[in-house]
């Protein structure tokens, strides 16, 4: 009997993910309790994540890439992963030239800062690292900041 460790049952758990930044349980719960809690917890999100000097937990990495999600569909560049409910949230509430979407989209650069800090040390991270699909990840969230900045090629 082959013993399997929990790093070998994680990547193989992993591999079976879509890469995207909604496709965990996280990402689906923060995208209900902004849509009825309002977009103030998109910049609790981002502040939580550049405030804190511990070490990022997978449940604030994944809140914050959804933030910053939201964040680039209000700006207008959304992802095409942005689930259908999330983008009629964004069109319902951060209309473009609305006081609600000018204070999201300030968020721009503390968002791109907080995806600095996932990529670089964060539990999210460490469950990527071993993945094989770690590049397509890591390439994902360059993607987001790009986008949230505007830096798109």
């Amino acid at each position: 009997m082959q013993k399997i460790s929990s790093n070998t049952l994680e990547i193989n758990t992993m591999s079976n993910l879509t890469i995207s930044n909604f496709d965990t349980e996280t990402a689906a719960e923060f995208i209900s309790d902004v849509s009825l809690n309002g977009y103030g917890l998109i910049a609790i999100a981002i502040d939580r994540m550049n405030e804190q000097e511990v070490r990022q937990t997978l449940t604030d990495c994944e809140e914050t890439l959804v933030a910053a999600e939201l964040i680039a569909a209000a700006i207008g560049r959304p992802s095409l992963h942005l689930p259908e409910d999330a983008r009629e949230w964004v069109a319902t509430f951060l209309p473009t030239g609305s006081f609600e979407n000018d204070e999201i989209t300030r968020l721009a650069d503390n968002a791109a800062d907080a995806i600095d800090k996932i990529v670089a040390d964060s539990e999210l991270r460490d469950m990527w690292e071993g993945n094989p699909d770690f590049d397509e990840w890591f390439q994902l969230q360059v993607d987001l900041q790009q986008r949230i900045l505007g830096n798109e090629d």
